[in-house]
């Protein structure tokens, strides 16, 4: 049987085996393996820090275009407010001028009523002098002939007379006609003062109408003067309050796009700490939600400048609800067409929970306009006839709700 001895380590025979020089090589690799690794990471942390500086610098901007659209929206709100008096003022004067003309209009019906008035009392007087002056003539040559006949003329009535109460009779007669001629001449004179009073009466009214349309005309004068003061100021402050949206609306669009620049940060940071933690976790970066929606909100904002057209549903022109179902079709997210029913899908979101991407809709009773927020109290929207796709502060009175589509 063979026996087996325990064997001892050589060391000069290992040493002689693989040599110095194998073993220095070893050694050289591990070390330049380590320093290596050790490098990477180094280089990997000072990319880190410098993603977070640039990161802070970007915050800074943020703040601070923060802090300008907040100034520029105070005056926007200040100038739209003192805007709103001064429309409703317009539209107080208008009301005013609206009645002035009516009451004017009235005044030139009745200063021709009146006139016409007069005109018919003027005639009726003429009418009643001449009568007057027919009746005066007949009676006057009636006397005359009494008178030129004198003593003859009573004779003839005596000899024609038949007898004592004939002749009183006639006598009589003659009276009676004189009196009678007398009396309508003093009827006519009577009615010509009361014609005369009345057309005095007229007269009066007719001052008093012209004055108070005169005082009408200097009144509606006056309320012109004043709208065209009001409108040219009112054009003064809607040009300052265009001017502060224009500002507003580009702070806004610069803190969006620092907020994308601010949300890459944080993408390449996550990557980068996730491939120095374990390589197996490099394919999980950044949630696709958060992701997802920052790309919504960046592909809205491309829309900016699209004019609005109603039932338009492409970027030759949108109208609200139509805007919305093409940025979200984008991204593989049906929406239906109008607001009526773009309100009942996803789910409903409070105010205070509102997060770039919901939608966010505008109406009393039934929503009549929807936009898309994209965080600061802001959203983008396709607003009316006349108007572009444009950033607008989410201060409307008619905000109804918002819903997440995901």
């Amino acid at each position: 049987m063979k026996k087996f001895t325990r064997r001892r380590w050589n060391h000069s025979s290992w040493q002689h085996k693989f040599g110095w020089v194998n073993l220095k090589k070893i050694f050289t690799a591990l070390l330049s393996l380590g320093l290596v690794f050790s490098m990477n990471v180094t280089v990997m942390a000072d990319t880190i820090q410098e993603l977070e500086q640039q990161k802070q610098q970007i915050i800074q901007q943020q703040n601070e275009a923060k802090a300008q659209r907040d100034a520029f929206l105070s005056s926007y709100n200040s100038m739209k407010e003192t805007v709103e008096d001064i429309e409703i003022e317009l539209q107080m004067m208008d009301s005013k001028i609206e009645t002035l003309i009516n009451q004017i209009n009235a005044n030139e019906k009745d200063l021709e009523a009146t006139n016409q008035e007069i005109e018919k009392t003027q005639k009726e007087i003429t009418e009643r002098e001449e009568d007057i002056k027919e009746k005066q003539e007949v009676l006057d040559q009636r006397m005359t002939a009494l008178y030129k006949s004198g003593t003859n003329g009573y004779i003839s009535i005596i000899l024609k007379s038949e007898g004592l109460g004939d002749f009183i009779s006639r006598i009589e007669a003659v009276n009676k006609i004189a009196d009678y001629d007398k009396k309508i001449i003093n009827e006519m004179n009577e009615q010509k003062k009361e014609l005369e009073e009345q057309k005095a009466t007229l007269d009066l009214q007719k001052i008093k109408i012209e004055k108070l349309r005169a005082e009408n005309i200097a009144k509606k004068a006056e309320l012109d003067k004043s709208k065209s003061e009001q409108q040219a100021i009112l054009a003064e402050n809607q040009a300052k309050m265009k001017e502060f949206d224009e500002k507003v609306n580009y702070y806004y669009d610069l803190i969006s796009r620092l907020e994308a620049q601010k949300q890459e940060k944080d993408r390449q940071i996550t990557i980068l700490r996730n491939r120095a933690q374990s390589s197996s976790s490099t394919s999980r970066g950044t949630t696709s939600a958060n992701y997802s929606s920052d790309a919504l909100v960046q592909y809205a904002l491309s829309f900016r400048g699209v004019p609005y057209k109603w039932g338009g549903t492409t970027p030759s022109g949108f109208d609200c609800s139509g805007f919305v179902q093409y940025v979200y079709a984008h991204f593989g997210i049906h929406l239906s067409r109008t607001t009526y029913t773009q309100i009942k899908e996803g789910v409903a979101v409070s105010r205070n929970n509102l997060q770039p991407g919901d939608l966010v809709f505008f109406g009393y009773g039934s929503p009549h306009h929807v936009g898309i927020y994209i965080g600061d109290n802001a959203y983008v929207h396709a607003p009316q006839t006349g108007d572009v796709v444009k950033i607008s502060p989410l201060t409307r009175k008619d905000y109804m709700g918002a819903r997440r589509v995901r």
